[in-house]
């Protein structure tokens, strides 16, 4: 484990394990494996316990904003082990003055208990991944709920949690145009307060990249998708969901405050197997083999770090233009210019041009936006203007 130049307010902790796992997910989770959890808890439990003794000013001088439980499905997270897990975070760490604890749960995981246990520990946001109201469609993908736990769970969720936000993923193979629009017209309409509407991304070696590759499936076509996710903007402004990233929307005061955190470069620490951490100049990604993990964390050995990179002055500006651009404050283009070599400007400046005229970029009042056609092309406008 390695020192932190700064000490974070944010935590991630992963939860790897699913009941079954999608067809299109790229991230490092198991199905099938409960045998693991309870070692996989204590890890985590060591993990934690290292990562203090090496900061040894966790507790006494810094104040934790917001924690994140992600996976996997994080909703599987037993009960009783997830109680010790609270006790060790609130020995270790000072958590006085949270303001945001999330978990992310899948609909079909959805209990009383659960819901109210959670409530008691302190977690204060939901976050469902609903991902499509069409049964067909979530059953070609591998998910394990249908719109019947969904809608279930809108039901009971509300009693214990005023903050809700809620998964959904434009283009998934099968849903149709309309498919989409019924789905948004469904979901505002719920007590929730908060939207991520993530566009598919196919990755190699997936299942659902097969399926795609044999014409088993089909998905829709570039246009089609700027189209829809164009006319996701302008609905769901229409219900008080405003955009303030590429992918997030949210009523007033409803902002994810841990995502702003990462995409503002505030210093974070990742718990669990492959996580991410970042202390203002390095990133940190833990060990990504679940048994290596575990032995790692059992021994309190430095390895539980797989790969670690310090940022050049290039990279950190790359990162700030990047999520920068994502958000919906922009970037201050004097700022940018400032960090840049005389041919470095020249070419930005030039790649600005282009990128204007092609309607991928505004400029107003100092500042650089993505259109929403700029949105769909972040990727190209910033090799643009690198």
């Amino acid at each position: 484990m390695i020192k932190f130049k700064e000490l974070p307010q944010h935590i991630y902790i992963h939860w790897p394990f699913c009941k079954s796992k999608c067809n299109y997910c790229d991230f490092i989770s198991f199905q099938k494996h409960e045998g693991f959890q309870k070692v996989y808890h204590k890890a985590l439990l060591d993990h934690i316990e290292h990562f203090c003794d090496i900061n040894y000013t966790c507790k006494v001088d810094n104040e934790i904003k917001t924690i994140f439980f992600g996976g996997g499905s994080p909703s599987l997270y037993p009960l009783d082990l997830l109680e010790k897990l609270f006790s060790k975070l609130k020995l270790k760490f000072n958590l006085g003055s949270f303001q945001e604890i999330t978990i992310e749960a899948n609909p079909f995981d959805i209990t009383h208990e659960k819901l109210m246990t959670w409530k008691i520990l302190g977690i204060n946001r939901l976050s469902l991944g609903v991902q499509i109201l069409d049964d067909r469609v979530l059953k070609n993908l591998n998910r394990i709920q249908r719109i019947y736990d969904i809608k279930k769970t809108m039901q009971i969720a509300p009693k214990f949690f005023e903050n809700i936000s809620v998964d959904l993923i434009l283009g998934l193979p099968g849903n149709t145009k309309e498919g989409w629009k019924k789905t948004l017209g469904e979901v505002v309409n719920w007590p929730i307060n908060h939207l991520s509407v993530y566009i598919l991304m196919v990755y190699k070696n997936t299942p659902l990249f097969h399926k795609i590759k044999n014409k088993e499936l089909n998905i829709l076509q570039d246009q089609d998708i700027f189209d829809l996710y164009k006319y996701t903007i302008n609905f769901l402004k229409k219900y008080s969901f405003e955009q303030y990233e590429l992918s997030n929307f949210a009523k007033s005061n409803f902002v994810s405050k841990h995502n702003i955190a990462y995409w503002n470069r505030k210093p974070y620490v990742g718990f669990g197997l492959s996580a991410a951490s970042f202390d203002g100049e390095k990133r940190f990604v833990n060990e990504k083999n679940l048994i290596k993990y575990i032995d790692f964390c059992s021994r309190k050995d430095e390895f539980i770090i797989n790969y670690q990179e310090f940022l050049t002055e290039k990279q950190r500006f790359l990162e700030e233009l990047m999520l920068g651009l994502r958000l919906n404050n922009g970037v201050g283009l004097h700022r940018v210019l400032y960090s840049l070599s005389k041919d470095a400007k020249k070419k930005f400046l030039d790649g600005l041009k282009v990128l204007k005229s092609r309607e991928l970029i505004n400029e107003v009042g100092g500042k650089i936006f993505l259109t929403v056609k700029g949105m769909m092309l972040e990727n190209e406008v910033i090799l643009k203007l690198i």
